[in-house]
């Protein structure tokens, strides 16, 4: 009689269970094959190829769920643009700004993601190639021993020196570029002492008709730019670049032209923009990333008026720079700025400092009636810099100090 209870009993208990399981209330009983079973509808990245890239490049995604995708971002920074080629598969191309981390896909249940992308930085443009080098070079006579090969040797040290200084000879010096080349800027290096006040600049794709594209009377080389001078022009195709009508209007010495350096130069790209920005205060917490997240409608302020604070951005690599660019609001701007730069983060070198600044107030955005900023646009000798350091002290109104932005370029 024991045995048989034995064997009921659990019988008995799987039959309450059953019994159970279709009346809780939520719903049947999942293990009723009748009733179908839910598919979530949240977004999956399964892979991405390929792992790393660059502005332009076009990355393609696949998952699930991707039917109703309305945005990808690769490091929380949007896509340029994307595709939905089917319901497993994304085409998305990466923006001009960038940052390593998750691929995420958002639909219309929400956002999913992927870590292990790898964003590459656009060639920084110190790598930009001079097209003259290596170029065929002429000119009109030269000083004996000092012929036009020197202007494009990569060597500003030789030079083309003019036989003779008479404005009544058109003096010139031209290189043959290798090919049919788009191109938007001339460096050109003369001696201080010695350099054309007077020229024209111009191009040719034929050797044949000539297009002047800049004009210089009087230009004058001093202490500030040490005899070189940059020629930027919209871009333009040229297989022929002329400096003709030459003249040396101020000094008894013949022109002397040391290197004749010809660019098709990149647009400048902001190294700072969506780093890693930080300061000593600030009167809105997590504001900091508004210095550094390319939007003027966002402000981070130190409400501290008359005292000594400081905002650090780290680009994340040492980049080559040359210029600074500080929007401040109009009403709330640092008079006394310090910069500091660092390759290695430990040791800083000044590149600009001032007291009592001001500046002329300026429509924040176009059309802005409300809103105003106010600019400090620092030059200096390209650096590599991996730190950027802002010291300010007194601000120029009651509300302490506001900046919008934070940039840095290399400009050429």
């Amino acid at each position: 009689m024991k045995s048989i209870v034995n064997v009921f009993l659990p019988l008995a208990c799987l039959c309450l269970l059953a019994s159970a399981c279709k009346t809780d209330g939520f719903g049947a009983n999942p293990y009723d094959p009748s009733t179908p079973v839910t598919v979530s509808e949240w977004p999956k990245v399964l892979s991405f190829s390929p792992e790393k890239g660059q502005a332009g490049d076009v990355v393609t995604i696949k998952g699930i769920n991707f039917g109703t995708a309305s945005k990808v971002t690769f490091g929380g920074m949007t896509a340029e643009s994307f595709e939905i080629i089917d319901d497993g598969t994304i085409s998305a191309v990466l923006g001009p700004y960038g940052k390593s981390g998750a691929v995420a896909v958002t639909n219309h249940k929400g956002e999913r993601s992927l870590q292990g992308f790898t964003y590459i930085w656009p060639v920084k443009p110190s790598e930009n190639p001079n097209l003259a080098i290596g170029a065929k070079a002429t000119a009109s006579e030269p000083f004996s021993g000092f012929s036009a090969a020197n202007v494009n040797d990569g060597n500003d040290k030789s030079c083309w020196v003019a036989s003779g200084n008479d404005p009544a000879d058109s003096r010139w010096v031209m290189i043959e570029l290798e090919k049919l080349s788009e191109i938007n800027m001339v460096v050109t290096k003369w001696d201080p002492n010695a350099a054309a006040t007077d020229y024209k600049l111009e191009v040719s794709e034929d050797g044949s008709t000539f297009t002047v594209i800049a004009e210089e009377v009087g230009w004058l080389s001093n202490g500030v730019d040490n005899g070189v001078k940059k020629i930027k022009f919209a871009p333009v195709n040229a297989k022929f670049v002329r400096l003709s009508s030459m003249y040396n209007s101020v000094t008894p010495y013949n022109m002397t032209l040391g290197e004749f350096e010809i660019y098709n130069a990149p647009e400048p790209v902001n190294v700072a923009l969506q780093k890693v920005a930080d300061a000593d205060c600030e009167a809105n917490p997590d504001s900091k990333f508004h210095l550094v997240d390319g939007k003027l409608a966002n402000m981070w302020q130190c409400d501290k008026t008359h005292e000594t604070h400081w905002a650090t951005i780290n680009l994340g690599e040492a980049t080559e720079i040359n210029n600074i660019i500080i929007s401040m609001d109009g009403g709330a701007y640092a008079k006394d700025m310090k910069i500091t730069v660092s390759e290695d983060g430990e040791t800083f070198e000044e590149v600009y400092n001032v007291t009592d600044w001001s500046a002329a107030s300026e429509p924040r955005e176009p059309g802005e009636t409300v809103w105003t900023k106010v600019v400090m646009n620092v030059t200096f000798a390209e650096r590599n810099v991996s730190i950027i350091r802002l010291d300010f002290g007194s601000a120029s109104g009651p509300w302490g100090i506001g900046i919008y932005e934070v940039e840095a370029y290399r400009q050429w």
